[in-house]
């Protein structure tokens, strides 16, 4: 037993001097364990491809980013011996991850990074990205019908839109993540988040789309409101600078609030039954209505979370 015990011992002061040099040297900052301790290594590739319209990419762990660029092309920067792996077949560009056995190294491995590009002017049609604990990115692209879902329902990725038009979200699940909107069209969009998830939109036009909220914060900037629909509970609502088109509503059970600044809308129907309605410095009790019958009209409807104005 006592020789088994040194011999571990042993090989565990290896792994701590392959690591700790690995930090000195500034190279990799990870161990695996294949026959023995051995410093991971990681490759960047970049690879031309074929035209394709539809992109599938799976993995834990990843980061992915899709842009425009001078042609079909992925780029895979990961950790050699588990590469992700990537192939065209019926239009379909898929991209898989691949697990990581044996892998130690206290908080410092790097997730895989997939970039894929297509060339300007050209969209693609379905993009359904199966991944968690990460960054995704889509900048400059046309996407007709866009899928996220989190690979291991743990843990979640952030999901960032950039100069991007969305044609349509299925029912996307935010989970203790960021969902960032700049610069982008989106239209038919259904999403709902939780757990102390963020969607911030700034500069944003989003059209005939559904919000629903848990724990979440809801922040719009400067943006182009067209027949909105959100249910929150436990949340908290703010719009500023924003224009809002047809009708939008907003309701919120439970706690939370709704702060409404710099608006332009034509009428407002906002009651709060158990909060207060404050309408540019002035409280209106349980509730304020001012034009109903417009066209361009903002409702918000709260249980007991208070509605500002101004």
């Amino acid at each position: 037993m006592r020789k088994y015990f040194v011999t571990g011992f042993y090989l565990l002061i290896i792994g701590g001097l392959l690591l700790l040099g690995g930090f000195i040297m500034g190279g990799n900052k990870s161990v695996t364990w294949e026959h023995g301790f051995k410093v991971v290594q990681r490759v960047d590739e970049t690879y031309p491809l074929d035209k394709f319209k539809n992109v599938y990419v799976e993995g834990n762990d990843t980061n992915v980013n899709i842009r425009l660029g001078d042609r079909y092309k992925v780029r895979i920067n990961s950790e050699k011996s588990s590469a992700p792996t990537y192939k065209i077949k019926n239009d379909t560009l898929t991209v898989m991850g691949q697990k990581k056995k044996g892998m130690i190294g206290v908080g410092v491995l790097e997730n895989d990074n997939i970039t894929i590009t297509i060339p300007m002017n050209e969209s693609l049609n379905n993009v359904n990205l199966r991944v968690a604990g990460g960054d995704i990115k889509i900048s400059d692209v046309t996407v007709n019908n866009l899928v996220k879902s989190a690979k291991d329902l743990d843990y979640d990725s952030n999901l960032y839109l950039t100069d991007a038009t969305i044609k349509n979200i299925d029912k996307m699940n935010i989970y203790d993540a960021v969902f960032d909107i700049k610069n982008t069209k989106i239209t038919n969009a259904n999403l709902v988040a939780n757990a102390h998830s963020d969607i911030n939109a700034t500069n944003a036009t989003i059209l005939k789309s559904h919000f629903n909220l848990d724990d979440s914060d809801l922040s719009i900037k400067h943006s182009n409101l067209d027949t909105i629909k959100s249910l929150a509970n436990h949340s908290k609502i703010s719009v500023s600078k924003t224009t809002m088109m047809n009708r939008n509503e907003f309701k919120i059970f439970g706690s939370g609030h709704f702060n409404g600044s710099s608006l332009t809308v034509d009428g407002l129907n906002l009651t709060s039954n158990n909060g207060y309605v404050r309408y540019f410095d002035k409280k209106y009790g349980n509730s304020y209505q001012n034009r109903t019958d417009a066209k361009n009209l903002l409702v918000v409807q709260t249980n007991k979370a208070p509605i500002t104005i101004k």
